[in-house]
């Protein structure tokens, strides 16, 4: 035992002190936080150019008067930010075009006409007001061009005009159809008046008694949380185990690998190994958890991450070390370089990959049954389990007790299953092994 430590604290001390350990340590919030800034980036270099569009109103020219209406409210409301001296969105002008002859070609070659104008730049789109769009058609509806509004454009992204226009047009036809009744649609409008839902996290007991509503922070912290605490423990995994089965690989083609075999079994050396990818992944994983305990703190959601919590995502973090780091050793035992190591690594690394799948079910319902279903899956279980008890109410207990047991069993497995290969592997020089050879090393040892 006292050789494994050994080998386990020279690995961790290695990989520690190295300048990739401590780039990544650093890169990685840099990276995370520059991401968010390149959206905002993004978001400020939008184009937000006045742009002009084409009415062709075939309904007598009120429709368009309506939207002129909407578009001088729009525009106010895309007025220059002061602080930018530029439009939150682009203004939105129309150039109204009467509309020609009532037959078809003569609508089809009108309509080829201003196609042109949008091939050649000269305005965005075209938004087509069917004649009969005032007419009601009950519970049969009608594709008809005549009964529809058309919208034409040679750019795809006019999600925010057409938008704006259905909403406005509707509003429009809809006041028409009220006033056709003698209806009066502001009194339609006022018993159409919705009423909000408005989402509260939920209602808490102080120490002195009183009750509170949590803040509105835990609701988005509800929400983010499961994501952040699987995308941690998933970085963790593969920044803490691809090292060392680097380090594998190059301890075999330097032949180093025969002079540890002299004096320590295989068994042995792996064991240390994967001691110090615990060690470094729990090290990474420490400074990262406290750095965002801070930031909870600053948010006031600090409830959030209960030391039970991070009890929970330690013990599933280091299971799931252990599986995932006895493969990734075993992968470098059995590959004869670095490129071989792709091939075999990438069936590990899908299996890695499906908490990720399932992470939108889970957090519409942690609870519901692909996420209980998906929870039992052992590679998959300890990020998934986590990330279910981070959201209130939490994971009940039998599943917490179920999961452990399970992910237990499957560590004992890789591991037992690691280690025959890593003891054939480790000693086999020249060409990389296949997926065949390392099930037969499994079975035959």
């Amino acid at each position: 035992m006292r050789k494994v430590w050994v080998i386990a604290v020279r690995e961790y001390s290695v990989a520690v002190r190295s300048k990739a350990f401590i780039i990544t340590m650093v890169l990685m919030p840099i990276l995370m936080s520059a991401s968010l800034g390149m959206q905002i980036l993004f978001k400020r270099l939008e184009d937000t150019k006045e742009k002009r569009y084409v009415v062709i109103d075939r309904t007598g020219g009120d429709l368009a008067k309506v939207l002129h209406t909407s578009a001088d409210l729009f525009n106010q409301t895309v007025a220059p930010e002061p602080d930018s001296k530029r439009p939150s969105a682009a203004r939105i002008l129309l150039e109204v075009v009467p509309p020609g002859d009532n037959d078809p070609e003569s609508i089809a070659r009108q309509r080829f006409e201003q196609s042109q104008r949008v091939d050649h730049d000269a305005v965005e789109g075209i938004l087509d007001i069917g004649a009969a769009v005032f007419k009601m058609h009950g519970d049969q509806p009608t594709t008809d061009d005549e009964a529809v509004i058309r919208f034409q454009a040679k750019k795809p992204n006019q999600r925010v005009f057409i938008a704006w226009a259905e909403q406005s047009l509707n509003a429009g036809i809809q006041a028409k159809r009220f006033a056709s009744q003698n209806i009066n649609p502001k009194l339609i409008a006022l018993l159409q008046e919705p009423v909000t839902v408005k989402q509260k996290a939920l209602t808490r007991q102080n120490a002195d008694g009183s009750y509170v509503d949590a803040s509105e922070s835990t609701q988005i912290a509800n929400f983010v949380l499961p994501a952040v605490l699987i995308g941690l423990m998933f970085m963790v995994i593969m920044i803490g185990a691809t090292p060392a089965m680097q380090g594998i690989v190059e301890e075999k083609s330097q032949r180093i690998a025969e002079v540890l075999l002299g004096s320590v079994p295989p068994f042995q050396l792996m064991a240390g190994k994967l001691l110090g990818v615990i060690g470094v992944s729990l090290t990474m994983a420490s400074v990262y958890l406290i750095g965002g305990y801070g930031v909870a703190d600053r948010l006031g959601v600090t409830e959030m991450l209960s030391p039970a919590l991070l009890g929970w995502f330690v013990l599933f973090l280091i299971m799931a070390l252990l599986i995932f780091g006895s493969l990734f050793i075993a992968i470098g035992a059995a590959a004869g370089d670095i490129k071989d190591t792709q091939t075999l690594l990438m069936p590990v690394m899908v299996i890695a990959c499906l908490p990720f799948f399932a992470l939108g079910p889970i957090m519409q319902d942690p609870n519901g049954k692909i996420a209980v279903v998906c929870s039992f899956f052992p590679f998959a279980t300890p990020m998934l389990l986590v990330a279910r008890q981070s959201v209130p109410p939490g994971v009940p207990l039998w599943q917490m007790i179920s999961g452990i047991a399970l992910v237990l069993t499957t560590t004992l497995v890789c591991v037992w299953a690691a280690g025959r290969i890593f003891r054939v592997g480790i000693l086999m020089q020249g060409k990389g092994a296949r997926f065949t050879d390392l099930i037969k090393w499994v079975r035959r040892g």
